[in-house]
């Protein structure tokens, strides 16, 4: 009797943003049909806004990272209000407070306020935005990883870890770079999905390897590279 040694499904945020999607495919497409009427609940999409920023701050790695995601989630938050209490909110008066955020993150970076981890776990995530993340993985059984990186920088060490079969690390990258660091021994299996951007491999495991990586995920005008 064989045995699975995938990692179980986790929601991360690639698959929040996919459901996100097609639950709003899925009103429009009912709303056609005559079934529903898809506008009053698609004017409710600040709560997706909200429940990113959310996920942005379980996962952010650093100082930049987690104040984008207090922005974002104030941003959700007060839009959701205003469409349950028909209040305005007009974008000339959330550039501003962008604008404040955007210094912020940028004299966090200059002052170097960004984490560089060690960790034993079995499964991590990060998520960087405007920000950089480093991490040396040292686990004797690594399994999933799931990394974010907007506008960001995530670089992952796994030269001292090990797997039994298969790991996955799911990726979602916009306009930013994962730099993947990997043992002699382990084959990489890229499956990214990558527009106006790359996924390099430079791995040096045989196709016959029992450590197997997979790399799943989307890529638009980033990059990802792996390398021994």
């Amino acid at each position: 009797m064989s045995t699975d040694t995938r990692p179980p499904f986790s929601l991360n945020p690639q698959s929040l943003v996919g459901l996100l999607v097609v639950a709003a495919g899925l009103l429009l497409t009912a709303d056609n049909l005559g079934l529903v009427e898809s506008g009053n609940i698609l004017r409710f999409w600040p709560v997706g806004v909200l429940a990113v920023g959310i996920m942005m701050l379980q996962r952010a790695g650093d100082a930049p990272s987690r104040t984008w995601a207090l922005f974002v989630i104030g941003v959700g938050g007060v839009w959701t209000l205003s469409r349950l209490f028909g209040f305005p909110v007009r974008l000339s008066m959330i550039f501003p407070v962008g604008l404040v955020m955007i210094g912020l993150v940028i004299i966090q970076r200059a002052m170097g306020l960004q984490r560089t981890a060690d960790t034993s776990s079995q499964a991590i995530s990060d998520f960087a935005f405007w920000g950089g993340v480093e991490r040396r993985v040292r686990t004797s059984l690594f399994r999933r990883a799931d990394v974010t990186a907007i506008m960001g920088g995530v670089q992952l060490d796994f030269r001292e870890a090990a797997i039994n079969g298969e790991a996955v690390i799911d990726l979602f990258i916009l306009m930013g770079g994962v730099e993947i660091k990997v043992p002699p021994d382990w084959v990489v299996s890229n499956q990214v999905v990558a527009i106006m951007g790359g996924a390099s491999d430079k791995s040096m495991g045989s196709a016959d390897s029992k450590n197997r990586l997979t790399l799943r995920g989307f890529v638009l005008m980033g990059g990802v590279e792996v390398k021994a």
